[in-house]
């Protein structure tokens, strides 16, 4: 005891109690030794029972974390192809508006034609009249 009490606790932050060092020991030495557990002195193992629950619990924490990280990451996933769509569908509008435009351009251009040349028309026959 006193050898495993001197030797610094591995890969523990904080120094092995003496209740761990003689549980340690009474456990070595006899599998069903129940004098701490009689001296109302928590063992070791009853902290591993409870720190196995504690980890179980936040084994589930875990899991449930997981899952509901999946489950937003198939909404972001569903929203970002929702998004795609919906810039690809403002692109063909658009690009839908500015044909449009340019099509009323056109239609402007050769209507003011057509307006210059009725009125050449009607200046030449109202021309014609006055002779």
């Amino acid at each position: 005891m006193e050898n495993m009490l001197a030797q610094p606790a591995q890969d523990l932050e904080t120094p092995r109690s003496s209740t761990e060092i003689v549980s340690k020991v009474l456990s070595q030495t006899s599998a069903a030794s129940t004098f701490l557990k009689n001296a109302g002195i928590e063992t070791p193992v009853s902290k591993s029972a409870a720190s196995a629950a504690r980890e179980a619990q936040l084994r589930e924490q875990v899991q449930a974390e997981k899952q509901r990280a999946d489950l937003l990451q198939e909404e972001l996933d569903y929203l970002k192809k929702k998004a795609e769509e919906t810039e690809e569908s403002m692109a063909k509008t658009q690009e839908e508006v500015r044909k449009a435009q340019q099509e009323m351009e056109e239609f402007k251009k050769k209507q003011e034609a057509n307006d210059l040349l009725l009125q050449r028309i009607l200046n030449l026959n109202s021309g014609n009249r006055a002779t």
